[in-house]
């Protein structure tokens, strides 16, 4: 009997330290310390994308620099669920870390659909001029008090167009009873409403064969995830109406952030801002190369004028004034007052 309880007691040690708290595995290296497993999902390409490559940068100089006491481990294209069901996992501890588009967020956090707003950012210089300061912090903060969910840097998805199988589109008129697949992301389905089309969420990894059977007429995204979900294979037509100027929130079970060592978690933070360097600049190598890759697939590319450009971006402007209650007066207020200021 005693012998029975002591391996039972052994069993559990040993159960206890290779999974740790909400399903994190820990285990020992040779030398004593506790290693840590850490997954990182996200709904990419698992190849030639900016995404997975500033990842890999990013596993391998955290690995090197914690002398393999994290260890991490990667899963893109989806592999661990759609990105609202990636973000149930995180939340719950199943899965440790995300970079995740800001889409899904609003089920989440409110405020946080703020940054999915038509015509707010120009560019990523204005984008990130105001998100690494205290206006995404304050977003972040919010996330944290909501979900349990902890921000930990913001990456960039780049700027949104509209492709379509069905026409050119030049004018709103144009949009007008298209099936334009969305995220579920209710600031998105009330643009598309707005230019005149029918808003359809589709989970992100089934929108390539939506278009290839004619569920959907088009969709809205920008050009480094359509060249890297190769969506230029199922695509006829795109117009630059630079819609959303996309980013990525990277985001951590806070339990599990808790977790680690203060070096660990000091390590986590420094590597994380590297990463967003990183992968911001990979996003606009992606970018610039896109059009190209869009092009020679036959893909029809339409540039708006100034008054073309503009008449999306009027209709537009109701639908950003009626969020201001939805997302929280202060931080619409505050993000207004960033831009202004940056203006």
């Amino acid at each position: 009997m005693k012998k029975l309880k002591l391996l039972l007691l052994t069993l559990g040690i040993i159960i206890l330290a290779a999974c740790g708290d909400e399903g994190t595995s820990i285990e020992t290296s040779a030398s004593g310390e506790q290693v840590y497993k850490l997954k990182v999902a996200h709904s990419s390409a698992a190849t030639d994308d900016r995404l997975e490559n500033s990842l890999q940068e990013f596993k391998k100089s955290i690995e090197e620099k914690s002398n393999g006491r994290i260890i991490i481990e990667t899963y893109p294209n989806s592999q661990l669920g759609a990105e609202r069901e990636t973000l149930e996992g995180v939340q719950n501890g199943s899965i440790e870390m995300a970079v995740i588009s800001t889409g899904p967020f609003s089920g989440f956090s409110k405020s946080m659909m703020v940054l999915d707003l038509p015509y707010l950012f120009k560019n990523g210089e204005e984008a990130f001029e105001v998100l690494d300061g205290d206006f995404g912090d304050k977003l972040f903060d919010n996330l944290l008090e909501e979900t349990g969910l902890r921000g930990l840097a913001w990456g960039e998805n780049g700027v949104r167009h509209m492709a379509n199988n069905s026409r050119k589109i030049v004018t709103p008129e144009d949009v007008e009873g298209l099936k334009i697949r969305t995220q579920e992301n209710q600031a998105h389905m009330d643009m598309i409403k707005a230019f005149g089309g029918g808003p359809t969420p589709i989970a992100f990894n089934e929108l390539y064969s939506s278009l290839q059977q004619g569920v959907i007429d088009g969709y809205e995204n920008p050009f480094s995830l359509i060249v890297g979900m190769k969506f230029y294979e199922v695509t006829k037509h795109l117009t630059l109406t630079s819609h959303v100027y996309g980013v990525y929130g990277f985001v951590i079970n806070d339990d599990v952030y808790s977790s680690l060592p203060a070096d660990l978690q000091e390590l986590l933070e420094e590597e994380t801002d590297k990463w967003a360097v990183i992968e911001r600049e990979m996003n606009q190598q992606q970018e610039e190369a896109g059009r190209k890759v869009m092009e020679e697939h036959g893909v029809e590319i339409t540039e708006l004028t100034d008054e073309q450009y503009n008449a999306f971006r009027d209709l537009a402007a109701p639908v950003v004034e009626s969020y201001r209650d939805v997302v929280g007066a202060d931080v619409y207020d505050l993000l207004m007052e960033k831009l202004e200021a940056y203006k």
